[in-house]
């Protein structure tokens, strides 16, 4: 028997026929999550290139010859030294150790920094290497002459990327943390300086192992802090912003407030300080001003040479390091006949009378 069963029109469901499923297309990111992405991936990256320039590995593959041997210095140990340069990069490639030994007796060694090292780190490089080797008999600090000027100073929004790396590797946590919260641009520059140098180094590694030629600056040896630029000598002085006459008082007190920080914080340091202003090209316009401001100032006077033995801005070819350094024994000669209780040292190998022999053909 056969039984039908009907169902009442309002028991069978209604509402439309079910969809098929349909694939669900890629999530695309809404205005505002574009937004985000844009600020956080900036703000990730910066501080990933900052411990990217910081890191031993960009100091061997990114870093420029000045930073490297800037650097060095911070793992030097029980170094005897009997003279101990510092400075700005004018001492770097003005005075050349290795010949100031022969020329006086003194074991010399020199640990000058450029002055984007000291404008960010003041005197972080010499404070570590004397606390961490003996003390030397002389001190000879070395400045270009805008050194001493007020200006030297101060931040101009500038890139000073090489200090802020060596604040990055040996300078305290929170004066570095300061350092990078209240100099946010040059934070941001320095990002960009590491990311920029160390895909440099790689362009050039293809370059080098492609052609087997290397840059100029790949060629450079440093001896002892000191080397010189493979730059031509200099013709001609540029045009440079003159500066106030030297006779005036705030740069003069700010150069001597320069020159009495120095003696008095390194005084029990060493047994003489000296504070020395580098020797400039005589086509320098300020030249004048910056004799009138230092003179009785500097443990030295301004000395103009030709410039002709400047390459590269302030900094001095082979033959005016020669010079320099021969200035810079003389100094150093007549200072511990003064000084009987550091003239303990070697019989110099080069006579002094030597040094007498030295013309410079300076135009009148």
């Amino acid at each position: 028997m056969d039984i039908a069963i009907d169902l009442a029109p309002e028991l069978i469901p209604h509402g439309p026929p079910l969809a098929e499923a349909q694939p669900r297309g890629p999530r695309r990111l809404s205005p505002v999550g574009y937004c985000l992405l844009l600020v956080l991936l900036p703000l990730l990256a910066i501080p990933a290139l900052i411990a990217l320039g910081r890191s031993d590995f960009f100091l061997h593959h990114g870093a420029s010859v000045w930073v490297q041997a800037n650097d060095k210095v911070f793992d030097t140990r029980q170094r005897q030294c009997d003279v101990l340069i510092y400075g700005d990069s004018t001492a770097m490639t003005g005075i050349d150790p290795d010949r100031v030994e022969e020329q006086t007796g003194f074991r010399t060694c020199n640990i000058a920094v450029t002055n984007a090292v000291l404008a960010v780190t003041g005197n972080l490089t010499l404070d570590h290497f004397l606390a961490n080797n003996p003390k030397p008999k002389v001190l000879l600090i070395q400045l270009s002459p805008d050194g001493f000027q007020p200006e030297s100073s101060v931040w101009k929004h500038t890139v000073y990327a090489e200090g802020m790396l060596e604040l990055l590797r040996h300078g305290q946590p929170a004066a570095t943390r300061r350092l990078l919260i209240t100099h946010p641009a040059e934070s941001v520059a320095f990002a960009g300086y590491a990311a920029g140098y160390t895909a440099w180094y790689g362009i050039k590694s293809v370059w080098y192992h492609a052609t087997s030629l290397r840059p100029e600056e790949d060629t450079l040896t440093v001896r002892n802090g000191f080397f010189t630029l493979p730059s031509p000598a200099r013709t001609s002085c540029e045009a440079a912003t003159s500066i106030v006459s030297g006779s005036n008082p705030q740069q003069i007190a700010f150069s001597r407030s320069i020159v009495a920080n120095y003696r008095n914080s390194y005084s029990d340091q060493a047994a003489v300080v000296l504070v020395n202003v580098a020797p400039i090209p005589e086509c320098d316009q300020n030249l004048a001003a910056y004799t009138q401001e230092l003179d009785g100032i500097t443990s030295n006077s301004v000395l103009p040479m030709p410039v002709g033995y400047f390459n590269n801005c302030c900094h001095y070819t082979a033959r005016g390091s020669e010079i320099v350094s021969s200035l810079i024994s003389s100094e150093l000669n007549t200072v511990a006949s003064e000084n009987p209780t550091i003239s303990d040292r070697t019989s110099p190998t080069r006579p002094v009378a030597a040094l007498h022999r030295i013309r410079l053909p300076l135009r009148r």
